[in-house]
């Protein structure tokens, strides 16, 4: 990952990260909540999509013990929510072919 000064996350990595996040599961609520204050602070050099989040220390800690929060389905792969100590720390679309992701999948490719 290359580390960047903190930005606000564009437009396509807010809705992703919303998807990923509007179920049911144990910890979205104070995910969500995170998401809301949500910076990145790196991105994959790769060229993919891939980020890593810093998050408002203010905000309520998720209890996961899991490192993975969230994992879907997108086109040629998948996206993972990753969380460190109970924040949110990265959002990844990885894939199964040669081909880079340009982007994160629309809303509606995400399951």
């Amino acid at each position: 990952m290359e580390n960047t000064s903190p930005r606000e996350l564009t437009p396509a990595e807010r809705t992703t990260l919303d998807v990923l996040l509007a179920g049911d599961f144990p910890g979205a609520a104070e995910l969500r909540a995170q998401a809301a204050t949500a910076k990145v602070t790196g991105s994959c050099g790769c060229g993919c999509p891939t980020i890593d989040l810093v998050v408002d220390a203010t905000t309520p800690q998720a209890e996961i013990a899991e490192r993975v929060a969230v994992e879907a389905d997108a086109p040629d792969g998948g996206l993972i929510v990753f969380v460190d100590e109970g924040r949110l720390s990265g959002l990844e679309y990885w894939t199964t072919t040669g081909e880079t992701p340009a982007g994160f999948p629309a809303p509606d490719e995400i399951r």
